[in-house]
């Protein structure tokens, strides 16, 4: 199929937001194509596709249709259409459609409050009951036949875990039960060792400080596991505190001359065995090491609150959970302590376990499991049968920590996930530059270096940003049930139909088309049109001289005043100002070294510079 891709007009940034009203201009013209292809798609009579979601974002507008038999959802089933910004469909997502139910009742014979007590006896739930959940669902089981099903997600304290438990809503036969967290690593082993309790739990608001590890010791000092930078139990050196970073928290809760690690992105919560407390205390000063519990909660709160504010502020792309008010909770001392941490698929929330390295001291696992995450809060869900979700979870910590530059691109560690956690007698870690192609072989954790691999590639070539851009909005584009192969033509897509802004070229398609060709991945043919208003676009701003030591000179096509925002490579904003209309110099000398993201509000440009 030859797939022709011509450009977007230009118009106004949207920041991708969900319409709860689920109402869309274009949902005339998506029932449309629906109706067209009814027979092709193999769509049951009695079944119907409600609008469930409508997303308006930098690509245009996504809608998703939830497939139904009556009143009730069938599970993991829908159809997704994306409309570019000129109006056109761009992408469509079928591949999570069920094709071969059967008609059924849809009114249950077994109550739902013993389904629930049958998937709590089934799961093992121990101790606090953290989160539960019981929806009705069409369900396909393993031998095809269609069932009208509870579907129990449960978490308890003592039994960590996001355990989904099918029960058959007519006979109460309980059709399976498994554990569907997403963990970092296949090895699930105990801690053998146990902390020495810490801080006393108080609580927190305002800005504050904070030790953390950037990424992680031995990436900040170019070290090797030995020596002073084993993990010993925990234990501290002058070496391992030296290794830290002291970072202002920009957003702590404050209630009652209590602080807590607590804001509008994340939260410190108790969700899972060892009770350790939340570590509020009686100032904003979060200064401890890695001997202290507390440093794990703040070196999690930080990173996760940094990661996310990236996301929603800087590249404006909403991305929170649908739990807890869009606020993220974690447990930085989780997983009965075992050797592991992972994404609790009911609650939305994150588990960090302590075996070895504790995991939230090494933010390649808070990124990797926070990456489990943001699929799921864009795609709907997690297929991690090709192993994408991990890919994912991989690439968004490896995009991160290798911004960082800590590492030449030719000693193995710049290639290396989980440098300090992982790589280490403990266990292996994984890559981001494998050999193998898709569809790949092994476990779906082998299988994930395919995917993160890939993005790494055009990462090298295309640039952070752009890589982050076209991953996130890709995502959206895709289901629960969507595939490594499908989920390139998406990211792939999502960049087409952004040409034009945030500095998206047609070199920069054809970059993602070779290496996502490279990684055995199979595209759509397309033809990359720039428009005229785009090319005109593009030429709006100059940026010089890179690398600046004080004076950035900042050249915008007319006079008009516009406002300036300028960001480091962690997402966060370093100064803002005006520019235009005579004034075409920023002063950034007090600035650090490194790179930098100036992004010009009003005309939605944007350019990177490399301060000396």
């Amino acid at each position: 199929m030859k797939q022709k891709i011509t450009s977007l007009i230009l118009c106004g940034i949207l920041c991708c937001s969900v319409v709860q009203a689920q109402e869309s201009s274009f949902e005339t013209n998506a029932r449309g194509w629906i109706k067209e292809n009814t027979r092709s798609l193999g769509i049951p009579g009695f079944t119907e596709l409600t609008l469930r979601s409508v997303r308006k974002g930098n690509t245009g507008e996504t809608l998703r249709f939830q497939q139904m038999v009556k009143d009730v959802p069938v599970f993991q089933s829908e159809i997704v259409i994306h409309f570019n910004k000129e109006g056109k469909i761009s992408y469509t997502g079928t591949e999570s459609l069920k094709h071969n139910l059967k008609e059924v009742s849809t009114v249950p014979s077994f109550p739902a409050s013993e389904a629930v007590k049958k998937a709590h006896i089934a799961s093992a739930s121990k101790g606090q009951i953290t989160y539960e959940e019981n929806k009705l669902f069409i369900y396909i089981t393993d031998s095809g036949d269609t069932k009208l099903v509870y579907r129990v997600l449960t978490s308890s304290f003592d039994n960590p875990g996001s355990w989904e438990t099918i029960v058959d809503a007519k006979t109460g036969t309980v059709i399976s039960m498994k554990d569907i967290a997403v963990k970092h690593h296949d090895k699930n082993e105990p801690s053998p060792k146990k902390k020495n309790e810490k801080i006393k739990a108080k609580k927190a608001s305002v800005t504050g400080s904070a030790y953390i590890f950037q990424p992680d010791p031995l990436s900040k000092t170019g070290s090797t596991y030995a020596g002073n930078f084993v993990d010993n139990n925990d234990a501290t050196n002058a070496s391992l505190d030296a290794a830290r970073t002291l970072v202002t928290i920009p957003e702590i809760d404050l209630t009652g001359g209590v602080y807590t690690l607590k804001g509008t992105y994340a939260e410190i919560k108790e969700i899972e065995a060892p009770a350790k407390g939340i570590f509020t205390q009686s100032t904003n000063q979060f200064l401890f090491n890695r001997s202290d519990d507390g440093f794990e909660a703040a070196n999690a709160y930080w990173h996760l609150d940094n990661s996310l504010r990236y996301i929603n502020v800087t590249l404006g792309i909403v991305c929170k959970p649908s739990q807890n008010n869009g606020v993220l909770r974690f447990d930085p001392h989780g997983f009965n302590g075992s050797d592991n941490s992972h994404y609790l698929t009911g609650s939305e929330s994150l588990g960090f376990g302590e075996g070895g390295v504790d995991d939230a001291e090494d933010a390649d696992v808070i990124l990797h499991e926070l990456g489990h995450g943001i699929h799921h809060w864009l795609a709907g869900g997690i297929s991690n049968a090709d192993g994408l979700s991990e890919g994912c979870g991989d690439y968004w910590a490896h995009s991160y920590s290798r911004s960082l530059n800590q590492w030449p691109s030719s000693a193995p560690e710049y290639q290396w996930m989980f440098n300090w956690d992982g790589h280490n007698p403990f266990w292996a870690g994984r890559i981001t530059n494998t050999t193998m192609t898709y569809p790949g072989s092994g476990s779906y954790y082998d299988k994930a270096q395919i995917w993160s691999a890939a993005l790494m590639r055009i990462y090298d070539r295309i640039g952070k940003e752009k890589t982050d851009r076209a991953f996130l909005e890709g995502l959206d584009l895709t289901t629960s049930t969507t595939n490594q192969q499908n989920a390139a033509i998406a990211v792939r897509q999502a960049a087409i139909d952004m040409l034009g802004q945030f500095g998206f070229n047609c070199n920069n398609i054809t970059a993602m088309t070779e290496e996502f060709t490279a990684a055995g991945y199979v595209l759509p043919e397309y033809s990359c049109v720039l428009s005229t208003k785009e090319t005109a676009k593009e030429n709006l701003i100059s940026v010089y001289p890179n690398p600046v030591s004080d004076q950035l000179i900042v050249i915008l096509k007319g006079n008009k005043e516009e406002k300036a925002e300028i960001y480091n490579m962690e997402g966060r904003k370093v100064m803002e100002t005006t520019i235009g209309n005579n004034n075409n110099k920023i002063n950034v000398s007090n600035l650090p070294s490194g790179n930098y993201i100036l992004t010009v509000k009003g005309i939605e440009l944007s350019a990177k510079f490399i301060k000396k």
